[in-house]
């Protein structure tokens, strides 16, 4: 096969060799498999928090940032995806990071036509963890920095008197623009750090050289990495909206829905976790290189291969 130049892989062949390598490699679900559990887990213990024995512990914290009314029923249900969110975001750095270095060493070894090892993968990620934790860490806090600048700059702008913003009402600005902006950096945040465990875990680079090795090979590969993150992304969005109207939902159903909302927000979130992770991954070695190589479009079967 011909090699392609530098950023004019196929988006649509990269999606076909991701899915042909998630069929054919069912081991690939295992790290995301396990995120999703610990999410989970996450998300009974703060159903639960309001109850004793853990009111005792967290009931004096809720209480503190969020106030009395939300250690009650039906109220601690509104505070259960922000707190949720929360704890994601921690779960993410401390567990999430070495899960998706090993799926990522996993899908280097399928795209050579290696045989899958989990355990290989997964030293393989643990040998680099701290860099690992770091890369999300700067990714969630600059992330979580940017859109709360934004949020309270625009709460400032609307109460210090002024009524609109570009034609705009602070109801619109305070509720779709902003979403619309908190996609849009999500969404260019990610994108731009997308590349840095990669380039850490295949090149061996160092963290600086991993994430400034991302910033650039975002920059070349722009557009179809935007795509192939944002796409994904797309499908979370109506979880988000569905959160962020808890309140309705609640009167018009039952509290109850919030968890199950929830619950199903964990799953969309792994299976977009996992998409991304390897749909970008084989982006990056196709264009690895300088594009010397292309992926192949056969994708080894390692069924009951990953011992």
């Amino acid at each position: 096969m011909k090699s392609e130049h530098p950023g004019k892989s196929s988006l649509i062949k990269v999606y076909k060799i991701t899915f042909q390598s998630l069929k054919n490699n069912p081991a690939l679900f295992i790290p995301f498999i396990i995120f999703a559990s610990l999410d989970f887990l996450a998300l009974i213990f703060i159903y639960f928090a309001p109850r004793m024995p853990l009111r005792l512990v967290f009931g004096p914290i809720i209480k503190t940032f969020w106030g009395e009314r939300f250690l009650h029923y039906p109220a601690n249900f509104l505070l259960l995806p922000q707190l949720n969110s929360n704890i994601r975001m921690a779960i993410s750095i401390l567990f999430g990071s070495l899960l998706t270095g090993a799926a990522v060493a996993m899908i280097f070894g399928i795209y050579n036509k290696k045989q899958l090892k989990l355990k290989t993968a997964f030293k393989s990620a643990l040998k680099n963890y701290i860099s690992l934790a770091c890369i999300v860490l700067i990714f969630s806090l600059l992330y979580y920095a940017l859109a709360k600048i934004v949020t309270i700059v625009l709460v400032k702008y609307f109460i210090s008197g002024h009524t609109r913003l570009l034609f705009l009402g602070a109801r619109a600005w305070l509720g779709p623009v902003l979403f619309l902006i908190n996609f849009i950096l999500v969404v260019l945040i990610q994108s731009a750090f997308i590349y840095a465990i990669p380039i850490l875990l295949i090149e061996n680079k160092k963290l600086l050289k991993s994430i400034t090795g991302s910033f650039a090979l975002f920059k070349k590969l722009f557009l179809p990495t935007l795509i192939l993150t944002a796409l994904p992304i797309l499908f979370y969005l109506p979880i988000v909206i569905l959160q962020g109207n808890a309140g309705i939902l609640i009167n018009k159903f039952f509290p109850e829905i919030i968890l199950l909302v929830s619950i199903l927000g964990i799953i969309v979130n792994a299976l977009i976790d996992l998409v991304i992770t390897a749909s970008c991954t084989v982006l990056y070695l196709s264009n690895r290189d300088g594009g010397d190589r292309a992926p192949s479009e056969s994708v080894p079967n390692t069924r009951g291969e990953s011992h």
